[in-house]
C-alpha cells in the first residue's frame, strides 16, 4: 500500500453488533423518556397544588427603621417586650439575634486565678487542655476582681 491509500475490509459479525446494540439502546432510552402530555401536565398540576398547600415562605428579616447603629456596622433595637435585639448585614443577608451585653458571669465559669505578684494567672481548662492567661492587677476587669478576691480569700482561710 503507498501513500494515500485506503483498505477495505469487509465487515464482520462482530462489527454489525456493535453498532446495532448501541442503536437499540439508545431507541429503548427515547422510548422510554417520551411521556404522553396528559402524564406530563397531571404531574406539573399535582406539584403547583402541593406548593400551594404549603405554608407561605418566611419573609426575610429587615432592620427596624427606629433601630441604633453601632460602630461595628450592627443595628441594636428593642422590642415591645423590652428584649434586645442586635441586627448584621451579611453577604448572605440580615441577620437578627439576641443581643448579649459582652461577657456575663458565666463566662468566668471554671477560671481558677492565681496570685503572680504583680499579676494573676487565670486558666480555665478545656476540652483540648487548660487555657491560661496573665492580666496586671491593675487592669482587672469588676468580675476578674472579685473572683480573685474570693478564691485568694478561700486559700488564705484554707492555710489557718
Amino acid at each position: 500500500m503507498g501513500t494515500g491509500e485506503v483498505k477495505v475490509t469487509k465487515e464482520t459479525p462482530h462489527m454489525t453488533m456493535m453498532t446495532k446494540i448501541p442503536s437499540a439502546l439508545l431507541l429503548l432510552t427515547c422510548a422510554l423518556c417520551a411521556q404522553t402530555p396528559s402524564a406530563t401536565k397531571s404531574t406539573a398540576k399535582s406539584v403547583k397544588a402541593a406548593t400551594k398547600s404549603t405554608a407561605a415562605a418566611p419573609q426575610p428579616v429587615t432592620i427596624p427603621k427606629d433601630a441604633v447603629a453601632n460602630p461595628n456596622g450592627s443595628f441594636s433595637w428593642t422590642d415591645k417586650q423590652g428584649k434586645k435585639w442586635l441586627y448584621s448585614n451579611t453577604p448572605f443577608g440580615v441577620i437578627k439575634s439576641a443581643d448579649g451585653d459582652g461577657a456575663d458571669a458565666s463566662s468566668l465559669a471554671g477560671v481558677t486565678a492565681f496570685d503572680a505578684g504583680e499579676k494573676v494567672r487565670f486558666e480555665k481548662p478545656s476540652p483540648f487542655g487548660p487555657i491560661s492567661w496573665v492580666k496586671s492587677k491593675t487592669d482587672l476587669t469588676s468580675e476578674e476582681r472579685s473572683l480573685f478576691d474570693s478564691q485568694t480569700a478561700t486559700g488564705k482561710k484554707k492555710q489557718e
